[in-house]
Parts: structure tokens; sequence; C-alpha cells
């Protein structure tokens, strides 16, 4: 008998770090998730917020085990098939507190596959709210050397991108430097903020 209330109280310990710990944007699974999405999906030079009306709304994204990808082409040389995919795959998600609520927000890097030499990526910022996820903005990167993304993190509450540097390009692949611009969450958006600064791309980028 005494046994039994020991139990139950473990019980209830265990269904309530089971439920704090599915109370946070940490326990989001991202790799299988819906993202919204606006605008063209080619041609982009420089990063583009894409939360207002202005930009035409797309069919969204549906990421399943990391993948949103179709089959854009293939050929066949020597008995083995190749394939280039269009669509989107899931990069990477960090967390930072952007906001200044003592909260983390989910920063979410996905990568789209033209199926052809260009590329971008889309970086969403998710804060948590009633139980799930709630976006609070979300751009897309250039494609490669023309302002793409090289890195996203948060640091002491900005939100920091670091775009490839089209002056220092050495074709339409690869630059030797990077743009990095600072931004803060004000008045409802991401506000750039401070100056952007030009920098030397490191090695281990």
């Amino acid at each position: 008998m005494p046994m039994r209330p020991l139990l139950l109280g473990t019980l209830i310990l265990i269904l309530c770090a089971l439920s704090e710990s599915q109370s946070t944007i940490r326990q989001v699974d991202f790799k299988n998730f819906t993202y919204p999405l606006r605008g063209h999906l080619l041609g982009h030079d420089r990063l583009q917020w894409l939360t207002t009306d202005v930009h035409p709304q797309r069919k969204p994204i549906h990421l399943f085990k990391g993948e949103d990808l179709t089959k854009a082409s293939s050929f066949v040389m020597d008995g083995h098939e190749y394939i280039q995919w269009e669509g989107f795959t899931f990069q990477s998600v960090n967390f930072a507190d952007l906001t200044g609520d003592g909260q983390d927000e989910a920063i979410v890097v996905l990568h789209y596959l033209t199926g052809g030499t260009q590329t971008t990526d889309y970086v969403y910022i998710y804060s948590f709210a009633a139980g799930k996820p709630k976006l609070l903005s979300y751009f897309h990167a250039g494609s490669r050397a023309y302002s793409g993304l090289c890195k996203v993190i948060g640091n002491h509450g900005e939100l920091v991108v670091d775009l490839f540097d089209p002056e220092k390009r050495s074709g339409d692949c690869c630059s030797s430097g990077i743009v990095r611009t600072r931004y803060k969450w004000q008045h409802g958006q991401f506000e750039a903020i401070g100056p952007v600064k030009r920098e030397t791309l490191e090695e281990d980028h």
C-alpha cells in the first residue's frame, strides 16, 4: 500500500514534466511542419521580407522528414539515374530570445532547390504562444554569390544576418566577403539597426 501513493506521485511528476516539455518552442518538430510561402521563387538577388500582403501567396511548404521535393529532371548514365530535385529541404533551427520577453524564438532555415544552378534560403522566425508556434516574420535571401545566405543567428536580442557579398564574388557561385545586417524586433516587425558591415569571409564559413 505505501508504494501506491509513491507511484501515483511519480506518475504525476512525469506527466507534469511532459506537459512542461511540450510547451516550449524547442519541442516543435520543424522537420515535419507546414510553412507559408509568398513571392517569386526564382531570380532572388537580395534579402526580402515576405510577411506583407504585397507578395502573392503560394502553396505552403509541407515538410515531411525534412523534405518537400519533386523530381525536376533526370538523366541516365552508365545505368544509373541522376535526379535533379526541386523544392525545399530543412537546413537548421537555432533558438534565441529575439523579442525581449525572456522566451526563446526559433530561427528556422529552409533551403530551396530550383532543379538548376540557382538556389536560395528561406528563414522563418517563430515564437511560441497559446501552446503552438506563432510566425513572427520570414524572408528569403539571394542566390549564392548574389546575397545568398551565409549565416543567421540570434545574438543579444538581435537577429544577425550574414549574406555573401556580391561585390566580392568570383563567378556566380562564390564570394570572398559577407555583408552583415543586424535586426531588432520593433513595432511588430524586424527592423534593421546600426550600420551594415562588410567583412572578409573567414575560412570556417
